[in-house]
């Protein structure tokens, strides 16, 4: 019998002392790019990319919500991952939040030590906390071993959740990183009082003129109030339901800024007035002058490309681990329907419409964020994306013989794009974007935004610097959950990138466990399921696997198909169904092997098939095979 005697200790150890991935260094960025102040954000904040933002709210704040992890839980969590991204807002926000919740200052301040997960005695919480210090900062350093350590500690449906939690909060760290966000009043006087002791300063958000200043924070009582409206408006066992929605209008009460809630695009070329100079023109929309009332102020000097020009791409990195990936579809199937469609929401607006960019210009950015991002999962998705939105444009969804080398080329040169001969300058501003925020802490400064300034209206650079924000969500989810990358996507880029030295890692699996479509496909697939009058199921479609619907009948903030106890809202956790909780009984998972021993030997207390291959942990002991690995049966 190969099985491994892998403690929950020895795991954590494993994590600790391992050596992070061998990444390309990011070289820091020039003192006076680092000096030189944003201005006039509230332009291009948030302006008519409501439904972008307004999805990105719901994301947050359900996420935050009471759930199988209680909501103060993950605000700590949340508190230590923006720590370690370097988001000044969030960070202040985290903070000011858990001290709303009454959490004493001295605990709040503790989270900012180094060595503060070090000192925790609880071992589940430990194991939270050491997954988050893994995906603070990215390329993300997750492994099989961390995926043990989690479900040692943890159901499927917790770690759905954990993941979840840290890819929506990198995608707000990375909003503050390319605006960054002006940190209301009322958040800036309490994190200053209470969190300069331990390092926190304003930094880049602070106001630089009254216009950019927001308003009221996102916390307290307007984000329960938030949560509330969510669940009061939306129906979660009906798959035809509108989807949630806020009654307030968090986007401008959080702001300040009066943006236009309904916007009016009357040529449906994907640009809203007041952006579009040509509104009842689909052939163009860029007045005259637009550019030119957008350059930096005077003296502002031009971008320095050497200064930024750097390799971040090296191939996959796969970290030693002590037990495989396995049963990974399991934390795809079971994240919070609410969340993900903030998060769907996002994906919707940035990656699935043109407005002042094309398609090949989107997904060309999601690829080189990608890259500098290490998801190779994404790496795959985005350069096969740019391919397949190529297809459209010709007839029958099929590039030509003689066009596919030029195309192809054109898709590497992005690997090295400071030297492509496909790309304009503008272009590769915009790539320069998001190569430099693939990384948290981000390596965006005010040099960046002026950039942009000098080739894109405001329009356009808001979507510059919205594009990011979902690719981090991307980067964080799939790294975490190791997701096996759909076949079409995985052999194009094998075929197509493998010869520049691109490797699918740790993406390729079991068959049960590969998704059955790559994004666009998913798109089309649910285009045709409307046209023919069925209703779309988009996530069971796109994992290819039943996802439970969010009935809660107990209104305890956990779903029926999770709740052990569906009808009583002081109880949930019944990981077996055998009637008896969790925390009383001695075999979790109901596989006959006591938690004790299960810790002892390394399989998983809260997982009766420990490595998802169909045999029980106690049948494949019996008969001499590994439970931990799903390819020994």
């Amino acid at each position: 019998m190969s099985l491994k005697a892998l403690s929950a200790g020895t795991v954590l150890a494993s994590l600790a002392l391992s050596a992070p991935i061998a990444k390309a260094d990011t070289p820091p960025a020039p003192a006076a790019d680092v000096a030189m102040q944003f201005y006039d954000r509230h332009k291009i904040d948030i302006s008519n990319l409501y439904d972008f933002y307004e999805g990105l709210l719901i994301a947050d704040a359900m996420i935050h919500d009471k759930a199988l992890f209680d909501a103060e839980t993950k605000w700590r969590l949340t508190l230590r991952q923006m720590i370690g991204a370097g988001s000044g807002h969030h960070t202040a926000r985290s903070a000011y939040q858990l001290s709303l919740m009454d959490v004493p200052l001295d605990e709040i301040q503790a989270i900012f030590a180094p060595d503060f997960v070090e000192t925790l005695e609880d071992e589940r919480l430990k194991a939270a906390f050491t997954y988050i210090d893994l995906v603070s900062s990215y390329p993300s350093t997750a492994s099989g071993d961390m995926h043990a350590l989690l479900r040692t500690h943890y159901t499927d449906r917790q770690i759905s959740e954990l993941m979840q939690l840290g890819a929506v909060n990198a995608a707000t760290a990375t909003h503050d990183a390319v605006v960054p966000i002006v940190t209301d009043q009322e958040t800036v006087d309490w994190a200053t009082a209470n969190l300069s002791v331990v390092g926190w300063s304003i930094g880049p958000n602070a106001a630089t003129s009254p216009e950019e200043q927001r308003a009221r924070p996102f916390v307290g009582s307007a984000l329960a109030m938030a949560q509330e409206e969510i669940k009061a408006n939306w129906s979660p066992d009906d798959l035809g339901a509108v989807d949630p929605v806020f009654t307030t209008d968090w986007v401008n009460y959080i702001t300040g800024y009066n943006i236009p809630r309904v916007t009016f695009d009357g040529d449906f070329d994907g640009i809203e007035q007041p952006f579009d100079a040509f509104p009842f023109d689909r052939l163009k929309w860029a007045g005259e002058g637009i550019r030119d009332a957008n350059m930096p102020p005077r003296n502002t000097p031009p971008f320095d490309v050497s200064a930024y020009d750097y390799d971040y791409f090296d191939g996959s990195q796969v970290i030693a681990s002590n037990v495989p990936y396995s049963d990974r579809q399991q934390f795809d199937t079971q994240w919070n329907r609410a969340v993900t469609i903030g998060t769907l929401t996002m994906d919707e607006y940035i990656l699935q419409m043109e407005r002042t960019k094309s398609f090949k210009e989107i997904w060309s950015m999601f690829f080189v964020f990608q890259l500098a991002s290490g998801c190779v999962h994404c790496q795959a998705h985005g350069s096969f994306g740019i391919w397949d939105y190529a297809e459209d444009d010709y007839f029958q969804d099929e590039i030509p013989p003689e066009d596919k080398p030029e195309m192809i080329e054109y898709i590497r040169s992005l690997m090295d794009f400071e030297r492509s001969r496909f790309l304009a300058p503008d272009q590769k501003a915009a790539l320069r974007v998001a190569r430099d925020s693939g990384r948290l802490p981000s390596r965006i400064t005010a040099a960046h935004t002026e950039e942009l300034r000098r080739h894109f209206s405001d329009r356009g650079v808001q979507e510059t610097l919205a594009i990011p924000v979902h690719l981090a969500w991307l980067s964080i989810s799939m790294q975490s959950m190791a997701t096996v990358t759909d076949q079409l996507s995985m052999s194009w880029a094998m075929t197509n990138l493998g010869p520049m030295g691109w490797s699918p890692g740790v993406h390729t699996g079991l068959p049960i466990e590969q998704r059955p479509y790559h994004m666009s496909q998913l798109f089309d697939r649910m285009v045709a399921d409307i046209s023919t009058g069925k209703v779309p199921d988009a996530a069971t479609e796109f994992i290819g696997k039943d996802v439970p619907l969010a009935v809660d009948s107990d209104g305890d903030g956990v779903e029926d198909a999770f709740d052990g106890f569906p009808r009583d809202p002081s109880r949930w956790a019944d990981t077996d169904g055998d009637g008896t909780e969790d925390r009383r009984d001695r075999d979790i998972d109901g596989d006959g092997l006591s938690n004790r021993k299960e810790v002892e030997q390394g399989t998983f207390p809260y997982k009766a098939d420990s490595d998802g291959d169909g045999v029980d942990d106690r049948a494949e002991i019996r008969t001499g095979t590994d439970p931990l690995d799903p390819r020994d049966l």
